[in-house]
């Protein structure tokens, strides 16, 4: 009878180890499968632009401060196409003729996880490759605004995430480390033309026939009508408040695999025992 129970005992233990080694093999597969994350970068981190020069004051003074208002312009495949820059300036006394600051667009992190396609490093270095030279600031004293246009010449893909205007630094010399706001071409605002609607003509409105009004009058009055008896239908019916979806997989689907998991290990030692009392 002992051996009995003991050969029981050992298949059920053989039993739940097996299950509890396939369990640990499927967490370990579902969490190796998610996508590695990238390094984080910073937008502007490499102080100048891939290729291109630094900024040069020729030993001027001055502060360049991004206005949080940029403005993007992109094509029908959400290629970014250009960037338009508002730039607040505090001369100290008068920059030298020939000063030269940069602007140059860095990405964020968004923006290369969501664009790059993998190559996260090529993706960054296509982005920085755009910049302006601006040489405006030559002769600047006081304090201004500056807008500047920055056209792209590295074609990059701008679905999601984020690109930033950023300033290179002078080459041992000052630094700016104001940034604009996060552009996207997602994210792009459709504005209409302020032509547009001052091109509609005034007399619009006095020239819709009094007949009109009248027709309006009837239609109304006959959709009345067909309201009261379309308010005799039947109403259309409706999921429950509570019904969940069960697509697609995500914490939901790992908390339901866990609880069969502890499901099927509880009956499996309830049966173990069972059987060692017997």
């Amino acid at each position: 009878m002992n051996t009995l129970v003991s050969t029981q005992s050992g298949r059920a233990s053989r039993t739940m180890i097996v299950i509890a080694a396939l369990a640990a093999l499927a967490l370990s597969i579902a969490f190796g499968l998610r996508p590695p994350t990238a390094a984080a970068f910073t937008p502007g981190e490499n102080d100048h632009p891939n290729g291109g020069p630094y900024s040069d004051l020729k030993g001027g003074t001055a502060t360049f401060t991004f206005q949080q208002n940029a403005q993007l312009t992109c094509d029908s495949e959400d290629n970014a196409s250009s960037f338009t820059f508002h730039i607040d300036y505090n001369v100290t006394g008068t920059l030298p003729d020939d000063a030269t600051l940069v602007v140059y667009l860095s990405p964020n992190n968004g923006a290369i996880n969501g664009n790059s396609g993998g190559d996260d490093a090529g993706y960054i270095a296509d982005v920085e490759s755009n910049f302006k030279i601006v040489t405006d600031v030559g002769g600047l004293s006081g304090t201004g605004t500056l807008d500047v246009v920055l056209t792209i010449s590295s074609p990059f893909q701008l679905v999601t995430g984020g690109v930033l205007g950023v300033f290179a630094s002078e080459l041992d010399g000052q630094s700016w480390s104001s940034k604009t706001n996060s552009l996207n071409c997602s994210e792009q605002e459709e504005s209409v033309p302020e032509s547009v609607s001052e091109s509609v003509p005034e007399s619009v409105s006095e020239s819709v026939p009094e007949s009109v009004a009248e027709s309006a009058e009837q239609s109304a009055e006959a959709s009345g009508e067909q309201s009261e008896k379309a308010g005799e239908g039947t109403p259309e019916e409706s999921a429950p408040d509570g019904a969940l979806s069960l697509n697609g997989t995500g914490p939901l689907a790992t908390i339901a695999f866990s609880l069969i998991l502890l499901a099927s290990l509880g009956t499996l030692a309830y049966a173990n025992v069972k059987a060692a009392r017997n």
